[in-house]
């Protein structure tokens, strides 16, 4: 990989902190090689496993008109094969990144190639999801396909500068991957105005990690300069994701919002642009991580509806690694304990304890 991102001098500074020891990181280092040790038995999977069809289609996944009441015959199929996909892909790029062991990028091609390009099982690169699964089913939203597939796109980059990825399926990938980014170009618009909700925090996420993969770095600048203008839109001077606090599962969305925001943020910090301390009309992304590790860390004195108990959609979520990011940058030990108040260290969703603690 040519690519600033987790370059090779980042890798190797990781890789010499897991040889001396250092913990966590060494601890993640160990969990990441058994998710890909695991990932070598990975079956190959196809989006036509789910009813035959080429297209990204999934069922909308809450009650309509109950928002954050999932809804439990909702067709979720599709977007669980791509998340199995992504996560397999991006343990595999990462394992042969750290280890230079050739069979780790030969198995993620492997799955890579027979979801995005062979004839016979390649998903169509709608970029967009267009329909519901189920026959009269509530439509979805391209929400469902962002967080399945953007770290799909993180492994295809990390695989860029692999010797045994030949140069015809390589174009082919980025052709496919350039195929679904297109679509979501342009701005995302809701009651006739643009969205700055977590929705645009996923969207811009899927762009980043298309642009890393497709070495496009207007892309790149491009969801950079949106990053800071959603910023003074997103929240209030207090550090509240008002877009996220007015929905059900306010914790869990603001939650979803910061970790897509901070990872942004990180892949700008490797390119030499800081939106982690970017100020816009006196605000900054630090008031709003400030402003949720606050209540995570007193729980009960959260004012927002939550209409799950947080044990329940607080506990262990993947995106309580925003506060890994938000640590590796600041330094400030509420995040860390805002995280070990909900979920143990390492981190293993994203691998973030590993690539950023």
């Amino acid at each position: 990989m040519s690519g600033r991102f987790l370059s090779h001098d980042y890798i190797a500074t990781i890789r010499a902190r897991v040889a001396a020891g250092e913990e966590p990181v060494a601890e993640a280092h160990r969990a990441l090689i058994a998710a890909a040790n695991a990932a070598l038995n990975q079956e190959r999977l196809s989006i036509r496993d789910v009813g035959g069809s080429p297209h990204f289609r999934q069922d909308g996944v809450y009650v309509d008109g109950q928002d954050g009441v999932r809804d439990p015959g909702a067709n979720m199929e599709a977007s669980h094969l791509a998340h199995s996909l992504s996560r397999a892909t991006t343990d595999l790029a990462l394992a042969w990144r750290f280890t230079g062991e050739t069979r780790y990028a030969d198995k993620a091609l492997d799955l890579i190639h027979f979801w995005c390009i062979d004839r016979g099982s390649y998903m169509f690169p709608d970029g967009r999801v267009d329909d519901p699964a189920s026959p009269g089913g509530k439509y979805g939203g391209d929400v469902v396909l962002f967080h399945c597939t953007w770290d799909l796109f993180l492994a295809c980059y990390l695989l860029l500068d692999y010797p045994g990825w030949g140069l015809q399926p390589r174009a082919a990938i980025k052709r496919w991957i350039g195929a679904m980014v297109d679509r979501q170009r342009p701005l995302m618009f809701w009651g006739g105005q643009a969205m700055y909700n977590n929705w645009e925090d996923a969207r811009l996420l899927y762009l980043a990690q298309g642009a890393l993969a497709l070495d496009d770095l207007d892309l790149l600048a491009r969801v950079f300069d949106r990053w800071g203008q959603t910023l003074p839109l997103k929240m209030t001077d207090e550090g509240e994701l008002h877009r996220e606090t007015m929905r059900t599962r306010s914790m869990s969305y603001t939650l979803f919002a910061l970790h897509s925001t901070l990872r942004i943020a990180e892949i700008a910090r490797q390119h030499g642009v800081d939106l982690y301390d970017l100020c816009v009309n006196g605000r900054t992304i630090r008031t709003a991580v400030d402003y949720a590790a606050g209540y995570l860390l007193d729980i009960d004195t959260w004012p927002h509806e939550m209409i799950h108990p947080a044990d329940e959609d607080v506990r262990d979520s993947p995106r309580l690694g925003a506060f890994e990011l938000a640590f590796g940058q600041w330094g400030d030990e509420r995040y860390l304990q805002a995280m070990e108040t909900w979920t143990q260290r390492p981190i293993a969703a994203g691998h973030a304890t590993l690539l950023y603690g």
